[in-house]
């Protein structure tokens, strides 16, 4: 309790401290992967510099991911700040504050918040050529979207059955439908194995995911209700709710409200017996330089009717000062199903800290980047996940705990980065502890490439290993081609098996963007153990309108 009534003061001084900045958001797609450089193409970079760091939605909260490097008119060549594995199309989130010289007008125009989910259906769209003037009340039709359609290979020398996998996606985001007060909102994704129809057949949700799917109505500019499957920004840690969701603002202050259901946990299709309801209020500040946004929500959810949790989400970001940023949710538990001495399930009013999450972030000037982080939320469930065994044990052992992290640009085109984790969970039977470390050189002389060599360490109660890696990258065409070669070894010990693993990971990575709004990529990775051999071919046409 003394531990929640401190981090509960420090953020409400800070938010006392500071005002927020318009602040918008630009979203993109990675579109070309290395061990640790990665491209991400935007419909524009304007307002991206190299030190910006981008976000990738962690379990619908933005996570910083990226440091820019270099950019071009449409892309950003990043190192990784994180050590978990990003993956071509991957969502980025790009956040630009607008220029000191700005007029009050055109910060005005950037005041909207703008929803992670929203950012994730939205990403590496770009206008309509249909869009309509705006109309005498300001209401204006804005059209973005794209559509893909990708291909999954996976096949061995092992006795394992090899697979094709098939994915197509849709996302929508009409504003203002035919000028009017409407607007509609969506992300579909649907995903199959070939020979497995019988199993969609049995459930479309299996394939089928929607991941945002809402019809919008603002009465006025201080007013939003929504009607389907949405995820909130002021409570963006509880996830999409399924119903009926309304909010009113009065000045700083807003207030809200939901009903409706959550999204089934096993397959995430819809699910009525999952009643929940809540309700929050926002609090948030602006200038030119600063920004700070705090919301707290009580939700309580049910299972066929009856509590299933009942609790309280705090969530809270803030620039404080120039270049420092912070970011923080907790969920505080009120309700528990105890035991009683008869045997019996009794109900009982609780005040339990159940997740936090801290993070801060200081930038240097374009020299150093330095963040930190406290995570003590559950790990994240993946719908849809193409990431290896092994991937997904490093993520889950990397990613609670403690984490720091720093980039310096040592020169123009000398980057040195370093992260460090640390873990000590009660079901962890020895802590957790990695170190990961890189080097990149943009603009190799004589070949103009791109060049990382790279070092992980990790340390888990059941395993221990080392990664090294080395890649180049090179554009082509105006940055409208991107190729990339890299390799990896991996040495793996499983103490309690007393069984070793050693890998040999090649990749080799293409990104064609073929006209104005239509893109080609494929991506290949092999890896080649003592006996077995793996090989998995990523292949993706992507059209944006």
């Amino acid at each position: 309790m003394r531990n929640l009534i401190l981090v509960l003061t420090v953020l409400i001084i800070s938010s006392e401290l500071s005002g927020q900045t318009a602040t918008s958001i630009v979203n993109g797609k990675v579109s070309f992967v290395s061990p640790q450089n990665v491209y991400v193409k935007f419909s524009t970079t304007e307002g991206i510099n190299p030190g910006d760091t981008l976000f990738i939605p962690v379990k619908d909260v933005l996570t910083p991911a990226l440091i820019v490097n270099n950019k071009s008119s449409l892309s950003c060549i990043c190192t990784v700040l994180a050590a978990a594995k990003l993956s071509v199309a991957d969502i980025v989130v790009a956040r630009i504050k607008p220029q000191e010289k700005s007029t009050a007008s055109e910060n005005k125009a950037k005041e909207a918040v703008v929803p992670v989910a929203a950012a994730a259906a939205s990403a590496g769209a770009t206008t309509s050529g249909g869009n309509k003037p705006a109309t005498a009340g300001g209401q204006k039709q804005m059209i973005k979207g794209s559509t893909s359609l990708s291909s999954y290979t996976d096949n061995s020398n092992t006795e394992g059955p090899n697979s094709q996998r098939w994915r197509y996606t849709l996302n929508l985001d009409a504003a203002n439908i035919g000028n009017s007060k409407f607007s509609f909102e969506s992300y579909f994704s649907f995903k199959y194995k070939a020979g497995d129809w019988d199993l969609v057949k049995s459930d479309i949700f299996s394939a089928l995911k929607i991941y945002n799917l809402a019809l919008r109505y603002s009465p006025d500019k201080t007013m939003q209700i929504s009607l389907g499957r949405r995820i909130n920004p002021r409570i963006s840690n509880l996830g999409a709710s399924d119903g009926l969701q309304a909010e009113k603002t009065f000045n700083h202050f807003s207030i809200g409200a939901l009903i409706g259901s959550r999204p089934d946990y096993a397959n995430y299709g819809f699910n009525f017996n999952l009643l929940q309801y809540g309700a929050y209020t926002a609090y948030s500040t602006k200038n030119a330089n600063t920004y700070t946004e705090t919301s707290l929500a009580f939700v309580n959810q049910t299972n066929n009717s009856k509590t299933d949790r009942r609790f309280l989400y705090f969530q809270h970001s803030n620039s404080l000062v120039r270049n420092l940023s912070f970011f923080s949710t907790f969920e505080i538990d009120l309700y528990k199903m105890v035991i009683d001495t008869a045997g019996q399930e009794q109900s009982q009013n609780t005040f339990d800290l159940t997740g936090l999450y801290l993070s801060l972030s200081y930038r240097f000037g374009r020299v150093l980047t330095f963040s930190g982080s406290y995570d003590a939320r559950k790990n994240v469930m993946y719908y849809e996940t193409y990431k290896t065994y092994l991937d997904r044990i490093m993520e889950e052992q990397m990613r609670q705990g403690y984490r720091a992290q720093a980039t310096a640009h040592l020169t123009r085109n000398f980057i040195l980065g370093a992260q460090a984790g640390y873990r000590f969970l009660k079901a962890d039977p020895h802590p957790s502890k990695n170190i990961y470390g890189y080097l990149t050189y943009t603009q190799i002389p004589g070949i103009k490439m791109a060049g990382t060599v790279s070092a992980t360490w990790l340390e888990t109660g059941y395993m221990t290993g080392n990664i090294y890696g080395a890649s180049l990258s090179k554009d082509f065409a105006n940055g409208k081609i991107q190729t990339g070669i890299a390799y990896q070894y991996v040495d793996y010990a499983m103490p309690e098996s007393q069984t070793t693993l050693t890998q040999n990971i090649g990749e080799l990575s293409f990104s064609w963007q073929i006209a104005k709004k239509m893109f080609f990529s494929v991506y290949y990775e092999g890896t080649f153990e003592k006996q077995d051999k793996y090989n998995r071919l990523y292949v993706q046409l992507r059209k944006r309108f």
